[in-house]
This record gives structure tokens, sequence and C-alpha cells, in this order.
């Protein structure tokens, strides 16, 4: 489950210098939650959101009250005053909170160590995800095997240069696939036409 600032401000349950409650609802892997909440925009030191819930304990199965504070802090870049909440486990500004699967409280990625999709990809995750990329721009077929011809309004040097990163691409995650499957292929029992294994 995610709290996102900006999204609570867009919809009106966290409005500059206005005190408001209301009610959530978020899935919460398979079960529903209702999260009241309550926010006080004021001064940055006097401003909060305040949310109570109750949920069944990851380990115990027991249901937990949770009534928790989150202040909000502002910041001021060019064109005007910026909310963000505060971690309450880390204390630093953030624009989205968390409540992962094991969690009780919406604390920051960081605090839960969460990682992005990104950061838990394999190298042949990554080049797999690159070549896909570089198809799609190309006006192929991500799935696609052959490499596409040149899409009609692409300039003959934006044709070269994405092609050239495609087939470097591609040639990582080939390389990496041998590397990952070449124990498999070798150690794998010869068959023979009728399923039985080879002696």
């Amino acid at each position: 489950m995610r709290l996102d600032i900006d999204d609570m401000m867009q919809w009106g349950g966290i409005r500059a210098f206005a005190r408001l409650a209301g009610e959530m609802r978020f899935n919460f892997y398979g079960d529903q939650i209702e999260v009241k909440f309550e926010s006080r925009v004021g001064e940055p030191w006097e401003s909060w959101l305040r949310l109570k819930y109750a949920m069944a304990d990851y380990w115990t199965g027991e249901e937990v009250e949770i009534d928790d504070k989150i202040f909000l802090a502002t910041t001021q870049p060019l064109g005007g005053l910026r909310w963000w909440f505060v971690c309450p486990h880390l204390n630093r500004r953030v624009r989205k909170l968390y409540l992962p699967l094991g969690g009780r409280h919406f604390w920051s990625r960081r605090a839960y160590r969460l990682a992005y999709a990104s950061q838990r990809e394999t190298k042949y995750d990554r080049a797999l995800r690159r070549a896909r990329n570089l198809r799609l721009r190309l006006g192929s077929d991500p799935a696609d095997d052959e490499y596409p011809d040149k899409p009609p309004r692409m300039r003959w040097a934006t044709y070269n240069r994405l092609m050239d990163r495609l087939v470097a691409a591609d040639g990582v995650a080939n390389e990496l696939a041998a590397r990952l499957l070449g124990p498999v292929l070798i150690n794998r029992p010869a068959m023979s036409a009728f399923g039985q294994t080879g002696h």
C-alpha cells in the first residue's frame, strides 16, 4: 500500500490551511483495510496527517490497532510551496509512504529497505529490458527476434545508433543466457525419439 502526498492534495485529503477528516479504503494483499484520516495543515511546524486503522499482524494473525501521526513539511522551490510527508521512522522528507506486507506503519521506501524493480534485476533482465525498449522505439514488437527495418520518419543516424544499442543489448543477453543455460544443457541426459534416456 502506498500514500502519495500529491495524490492526497489532489483529491482533497490534505488541503492548505484546513483541517479535514475522512476515510480511505485500500486493498491489502487480499484484505480490505479502512484507514480513517485526519489532516491539519497550517504552519509547517503544526501540520500533520493522522492515520487510524486496524489490521491483522503478519506474524501472529492478531488484530492490531494503529494510530499514527505523520508530520508534514514544506519546501519553497521556484513556483510556490511544496508539501512533504516526514517519514516517522527516519525523520526525512518524502513524497510517498509505504505499508508493505509484514509492516504495520506507513514509512518511507528507505525505512523499509524496499528496492525499486530495476534494483532487483539481474544483468540478464536488464539486457532483455533494454532490448525490448529499443525494439519499441524502433516500432517493432518487443517479443520479435528479428531486427526491425528503419521506421519511415526516423533519421538514418538515429536508426543506426538505436540498432547499435539493440545489437549490443541482444549480445549481452545471449552471452548471459548461454552462461546460465550452458551447464543445464551440458548436464541434461540425451533423450531418444521415444523419450528414453540414452546410455
